[in-house]
């Protein structure tokens, strides 16, 4: 059951109607209305013990009133939501830095289908810091508080949420999170009172986008024809290197499927690049082992400027302006700097690119060695989305073309480029409806 906010343990004294306003604000939350009485009887008395017998009874009687205006009012006001016609649903992005959620409504006759975006009607979304909370569950607390405006209090029946790490049981565990955060389904289904939470991990909502873009949301890159049922498969570099495939069930809808395939051995193709990979073994020497995701990806942009700044065939023809805005730039802007010298005609700059996007062609060439992808090799993420070109360009087709004797299965395979940044949330918002279409 909902508690009382903290701010309402003690309260010498409160004005009748603040305090009526915040526990019909309360009450709102509180589904169903059972909840509600519950949280009457044992929550709404015991708040204020620290208050005058007066403050105390004046609080009762409020509550009382409040709560009958909750079977009144609200109730009813949230009929629309939780009746036959439509449900809300709610989908999350859940990085290490930030959690962005919203807030659907949906009819429950609708339906998914592929090249359009999911069904229902955004009522609210909102960005979170995530250093701002002691868990994720006080930072949906929070949002559905906020939502409760526009949703008239009513929660969610199905909730995605997509989360940057790997899913287990559906709990989720963040390193990365000061605070040291973890997610449980379960868990948030009994704290919040919505009936299903499903976690997928943050890529795998990528491959659930997949089925949402519309023809002008992406663009084919080869001339091979998508043979229908059969698999897809996405790889997209942004901050990481991400991949996933999804496959067609007997009912004839995908499911998407998690792979950890960016995080295999890095192998290079040509004498440079194995340099290349000498000098990230001696940098990464205490991981013992180099992953493509070391070069394929925002850092790895970096890492492989790292590298020609000091090999002997570059490092006498650096731009000193742009070498220095590179060692002065933080971690996760290096790769930008190095774009920026690209696009000024730095030599260092353009060859560290041309690295980058052969070995990304390599890397999804691979991905259809391993998936067959048939219905689409998709190339997303925020580097492809933002650079288009780099991922048509001769260098990165070639490489992904080039694989020997299973050539033709690359020619035979519909590459495509994703122009929009948003498949991950559009994902989340797909898995969402569908869980709550397959629990009404």
């Amino acid at each position: 059951s909902p508690s009382l906010p903290s701010s309402h343990t003690r309260t010498p004294s409160l004005q009748p109607m603040m305090l009526m306003c915040r526990l019909r604000h309360t009450f709102r939350l509180a589904r169903p209305l059972s909840t509600a009485r519950a949280c009457l009887n044992t929550a709404g008395v015991s708040c204020f013990a620290g208050a005058s017998p007066y403050a105390a009874g004046a609080a009762v009687a409020t509550a009382a009133f409040v709560a009958s205006m909750y079977a009144s009012e609200d109730h009813t006001k949230c009929s629309s939501w939780s009746g036959s016609e439509m449900a809300l649903v709610m989908a999350g992005d859940c990085g290490g830095t930030n959690t962005r959620l919203q807030i659907f409504k949906v009819p429950l006759n609708a339906t998914l289908q592929i090249g359009q975006s999911p069904p229902g009607e955004l009522l609210f979304a909102k960005k979170y810091l995530n250093n701002e909370f002691p868990s994720f569950q006080a930072v949906c607390e929070k949002f559905l508080e906020e939502a409760a405006p526009l949703t008239g209090g009513s929660l969610p029946r199905a909730c995605c949420l997509a989360c940057a790490g790997a899913i287990s049981n559906n709990t989720v565990e963040f390193t990365n999170v000061a605070k040291g955060w973890s997610i449980n389904g379960s868990g948030l289904e009994q704290a919040l009172g919505i009936k299903r939470v499903v976690l997928i991990n943050d890529f795998v909502a990528q491959g659930y986008g997949l089925l949402t873009l519309a023809s002008s949301e992406k663009t084919l890159l080869n001339d091979a024809t998508p043979v229908a049922g059969a698999p897809i498969a996405c790889v997209g570099a942004g901050t990481g290197l991400g991949e996933c495939y999804l496959t067609m069930s007997n009912d004839g809808t995908y499911a998407c499927w998690p792979s950890e395939g960016g995080h295999i051995e890095f192998s290079p193709r040509n004498e440079l690049t194995t340099d290349m990979l000498i000098f990230l073994k001696r940098k990464f020497e205490d991981k013992k082992r180099v992953s493509v995701e070391r070069v394929v990806s925002g850092t790895g942009i970096a890492n492989i400027y790292e590298f020609l700044r000091e090999h002997w065939a570059f490092k006498d023809r650096l731009d000193p302006e742009i070498d220095a805005a590179f060692v002065a730039a933080p971690p996760h802007k290096q790769a930008v700097v190095v774009s920026q010298g690209h696009a000024a005609g730095d030599a260092t700059c353009t060859e560290a690119l041309l690295i980058f996007k052969e070995c990304y062609g390599a890397e999804v060439g691979n991905a259809v060695l391993k998936w067959l992808p048939k219905a689409g090799m998709y190339v997303s993420g925020g580097i492809a989305a933002k650079n288009p070109d780099w991922i048509k360009s001769e260098t990165f087709l070639s490489a992904y073309a080039s694989k020997g004797r299973l050539s033709p299965q690359l020619a035979q395979t519909p590459l495509y480029v994703v122009l929009v940044e948003d498949t991950g949330e559009r994902g989340a918002h797909f898995q969402a409806v569908q869980t709550l279409l397959s629990t009404k």
